[in-house]
Parts: structure tokens; C-alpha cells; sequence
């Protein structure tokens, strides 16, 4: 007599290979996800890498745009981001460190209003401007301001204004100049759609509209989508420079383009910004922040003990995962924040001077003026 299995034998059976599958089906799963849970940190840790790579380099091939920080900090204090442009007010900070001298009238001097040689009269056959009042000679003086307490004042504060900017280094943007002082790269942080956020770039080069040898202002370069529209130029320069030279938007050659502090918290395309976005797309941008180290341009302000010191940028990025791939990411993705400092590659001083006090008005019936391409007058 063959003796076979009971119900009973064949339940337990059933069961007990139901229990070994359904645990070994969830451990296979823990095992899926946990690999690609390393795989999608591991990728982030790489991204991370990159980026800090990137703006090593940025750094290291160039040094702190003090210029720009006062020009955003202080001088556009408190405007509304659409108000808020980059490149302009360039050589205003490093006026500053400068005494005008005297004046001809004897009225008190100002920066950067009175800085400059001044005219004492016209020679009668040549019509050329004649300078014997030497009296009105500039003088670096390494300190800002140049009267008072330079403690009182920084490219991050200046008298009587707390400025916009943290008064320890601390920003959200990172201004940077090459060493010939005639491209500006600035970094912050870009909104890419409603919920992430980039690292988003744009770079600048310099124009000298006076010919003094020093850049006056700052222009898009062509690959960055810097024009409202085609042929017309940013409203806020004519305010510094337009009114000054006396000149219509349409007259300017190059035309100015500037990038805007909204372009950073719009939702615009990716490829049709400003600010263009160079970290990876994976990864979303949760904080971006830059100390910068001393408050001062060390090589303008060498009469202030404090600031004695080469310019450094501590970074600190916190990134964690984009929108579309959280959707992939199985559980909670804990951010991840790196911090790094990194000295400027740039030693020495890059010398500003504002346009201001270089462009001479005047009958345009008569004088020519040194900035021949746009045929400005002077007089005295």
C-alpha cells in the first residue's frame, strides 16, 4: 500500500514555499533599490564634483569683481529684481579710494564726480584743453572712503547705507573679472521650473566708450540672450550713460545688453535665458551660497590693515534631486551640502576708473571729443 500526502502536508508545503517566496521576492526588491539607490547618490556625488570643479576653475582663472558687488550691493540697494541690472556703476567702489583733489570753484569735491585733471582754459589757436591747476590731481589713497573711518565702508556697505548684501562676506552671487579686467563672469543660483534650480552662469565683455584705457561698461557677450529685443538696449543704462554722453539707445554701437537679477527667479526656457544653466539637470540646486573673504580689494585698499589678506571664496552647495528624478528615486533622498574654499588666481590690482569724469561736454557745433567712434564732444 503506496502512502501519499495529506491536505493537511500539502497546505503546510504551499504556505511554507509562499513565505520563502514572498521573502525572497522582497529581498531581491531591497536589493533592486538599494543599487540604485547608490547608483542615483553615487551620480550626485559625481555631479557635485563637477560643479565644484567648475567653479574652482571659474575662480582660480580670475578674482572677486569687488566693482560689480558695490554696484550691487550698495548702489542698487533695495530695487525690485526687474530694476536690478549687472555690468553698470563699473569703477564707482574703486573711486572711492581716490581723493579728487581741489577744485577750481572751492567748492568741496566728490567721487567720482571730480575726479580727473581739470581743465584751467582752452588754448586759443589749438582749441586743446590746457591743465596747469595740478592742484586738482587724483591721489590713491588706499582707503575707503578716503576721509573718515574706512571701517564705515566696504564693497558691501557704504556710509550712511547698510546695503543689500551681508556685511560678514556672506552672498548669493559670485562676481568674478579676469585678470585684464574686461570680462565679468557672475554665478548664482536659476530658477528652471517651478520647483528646481540651477546653477546658471553669464559672462560679460568690457567697453571703453571714452578711450581712456579703462572699461567703462559691460555687454553680453553674443551666446547669452542678454537683449529685450533686437537693436534696443536695456533701459537702466541710459540712466548712467546715455544721459551723460548725450546719446539715443539707437546711436550706440555696440548696443549694450545686459542681464537682469529677475532672469535668476524666472521661469523662462533653459535655452533662451540669460543666465545659462551649467550643472546637470538630475540635480536640483537647494542652496548656493559664497563667502567672500576680505570685504575689500586688498591691492585698493592696502592703507587698511584689515583687509590685508588675498581674495578667497568659500562655496557652499547643497543639492538634492530634480523633479522628474525624484519620480525614479525610491524613498526619501537626503540633500547633500560640500563646502570648499579657494583662492583667487589673480594677484595684484586691477585698476577702475569711472567714465563720468572723463567724458568733457560742450558745444557739438564746434568741439570734437575723444570718443572719436561716437564723435562725443568735449570742452572744458
Amino acid at each position: 500500500m503506496k502512502k501519499g500526502l495529506s491536505l493537511i502536508e500539502v497546505l503546510i508545503a504551499i504556505s511554507l514555499f509562499a513565505i520563502v517566496a514572498m521573502m525572497s521576492s522582497t529581498i531581491l526588491i531591497d536589493i533592486v533599490q538599494l543599487e540604485k539607490k547608490s547608483s542615483v547618490q553615487n551620480a550626485i556625488y559625481e555631479d557635485l564634483r563637477i560643479m565644484l570643479q567648475l567653479l574652482t576653475k571659474e575662480i582660480q582663472t580670475g578674482t572677486i569683481d569687488y566693482d560689480e558687488y558695490y554696484s550691487y550691493c550698495v548702489i542698487q540697494e533695495g530695487e525690485p529684481a526687474e530694476s536690478v541690472f549687472f555690468g553698470i556703476n563699473h569703477g564707482v567702489y574703486g573711486s572711492r579710494f581716490y581723493d579728487p583733489g581741489k577744485s577750481l570753484d572751492g567748492l568741496a569735491t566728490f567721487n567720482p564726480e571730480d575726479l580727473g585733471l581739470e581743465c584751467s582754459y582752452k588754448d586759443p589757436i589749438t582749441n586743446e584743453c590746457e591743465v596747469v591747476y595740478t592742484l586738482s590731481t587724483d591721489i590713491n589713497v588706499g582707503q575707503n572712503p578716503f576721509y573718515g573711518d574706512p571701517k564705515s565702508a566696504s564693497a558691501f556697505e557704504d556710509i550712511g547705507n547698510a546695503g543689500g548684501c551681508s556685511t560678514d562676506g556672506v552672498t548669493d552671487h559670485l562676481f568674478l573679472i579676469d585678470n585684464t579686467g574686461t570680462q565679468k563672469t557672475i554665478i548664482a543660483k536659476k530658477q528652471i521650473n517651478s520647483f528646481d534650480y540651477a546653477i546658471g552662469l553669464v559672462r560679460m565683455r568690457g567697453i571703453d566708450f571714452d578711450q581712456n584705457g579703462f572699461v567703462d561698461s559691460f555687454t553680453c557677450l553674443d551666446e547669452f540672450n542678454c537683449e529685450d529685443e533686437p537693436g534696443t538696449i536695456n533701459g537702466a543704462i541710459a540712466i548712467p550713460y546715455l544721459d551723460l554722453i548725450g546719446k539715443q539707445p539707437s546711436e550706440l554701437d555696440p548696443q549694450i545688453r545686459l542681464p537682469q537679477e529677475s532672469d535668476l527667479i524666472g521661469l523662462f526656457d533653459v535655452n533662451g535665458t540669460q543666465f545659462v544653466p551649467i550643472s546637470p539637470l538630475r540635480a536640483n540646486i537647494l542652496e548656493l551660497r559664497f563667502i567672500i573673504q576680505p570685504l575689500e580689494d586688498p591691492y585698493k585698499a592696502f592703507a587698511e590693515p584689515d583687509f590685508r589678506a588675498h581674495p578667497t571664496v568659500t562655496i557652499i552647495l547643497t543639492v538634492g534631486l530634480s523633479e522628474d528624478a525624484e519620480e525614479d528615486y525610491p524613498g526619501e533622498f537626503d540633500p547633500i551640502t560640500v563646502q570648499t574654499t579657494v583662492a583667487a588666481g589673480v594677484l595684484g590690482r586691477i585698476d577702475t576708473y569711472p567714465p563720468v569724469n572723463e567724458i568733457m561736454k560742450g558745444d557739438p557745433t564746434i568741439e570734437t571729443g575723444w570718443i572719436f567712434d561716437l564723435g562725443i564732444p568735449r570742452t572744458p
